[in-house]
């Protein structure tokens, strides 16, 4: 097969607040929190093969096949589909950090099911495809909604809503928090009041429940970044913070001064998926 290589960009996300509600009977937790965009994307190579296998190849070490989302997106396209003997090769440029709380395998496994549906079906949407990727992760869907949005249940209901596009200061310490050590700790406050899609938020206002957590593990941290004179919010589970501004050389001023031993990018903030 002479396949023609389909190219994508893979986005990331920050949470502009996160908040627990409460713990569901399937184990889960129901979440409201305020997705946007940022531009940092990872890139993404597909081709078909005639081997009717999956190969996925990466500029750094992505542990094993079966554990990769996006190989887990491909054979689950495929199930939906009912399709046989597929075989596709991936490549990956990866640029968004793993384990940041920025949404990077999760956006992967969005745009493998793009591209999937691109070589087989290209009939469907993007939001034919929100079921298919909610059964892969909670934050897949957002990726594959492609707007700003408002999201409740467990991340997956999501409503329009955009926020002002600036410049954010995206700061990751060498530090791994499990998602499971999160929600097990004694810290998280999982009660957070129920508020309105309609409400009038802000940075002041905007709260990530899971800051508490990460903070009392790593209060040195949370000094560093309250010397910086920004308002930082960390996103998702972590451990990437981020402070937003109109200003990006201020931005950038504040990233040369900051700890070389942090990763550090200053990036758009995006209302519509790269």
């Amino acid at each position: 097969m002479d396949s023609i290589a389909k190219s994508y960009k893979s986005p990331a996300k920050i949470n502009l607040f996160l908040h627990v509600l409460n713990k569901r009977a399937d184990g889960y937790h129901n979440l409201q929190t305020w997705f946007q965009f940022v531009g940092l994307a990872d890139e993404l190579e597909f081709r078909q093969n005639n081997y009717g296998v999956v190969n996925i190849s990466s500029d750094i070490e992505i542990g094993s096949l079966e554990d990769n989302l996006i190989y887990k997106a491909i054979r689950a396209f495929e199930k939906q589909y009912q399709l046989t003997n597929v075989g596709i090769d991936v490549t990956i440029r990866k640029n968004i950090p793993m384990g940041a709380g920025l949404g990077g395998g999760s956006s992967n496994a969005a745009v493998a099911l793009m591209a999937m549906r691109d070589f087989y079906k290209p009939e469907l949407k993007n939001e034919d495809m929100l079921e298919l990727g909610k059964s892969l992760g909670a934050d897949v869907p957002i990726f594959l909604y492609g707007k700003s949005a408002w999201a409740e249940g467990i991340g997956e209901k999501l409503t329009t809503k955009l926020y002002k596009e600036q410049y954010a200061l995206l700061v990751k310490p060498n530090i791994h928090i499990s998602t499971a050590e999160f929600f097990t700790s004694p810290v998280l406050e999982k009660h957070t009041t129920l508020i309105s899609k309609d409400s009038s938020l802000n940075m002041a206002t905007m709260i990530n429940d899971f800051e508490a957590v990460f903070f009392a593990r790593y209060p040195e941290f949370s000094e560093e970044l309250s010397q910086i004179g920004l308002d930082f919010r960390m996103t998702g589970t972590g451990s990437c913070f981020f402070a937003l501004s109109e200003d990006r050389a201020l931005l950038e001023k504040v990233a040369r001064k900051m700890d070389n031993s942090l990763d550090k990018w200053v990036v758009k903030t995006l209302n519509y998926a790269c």
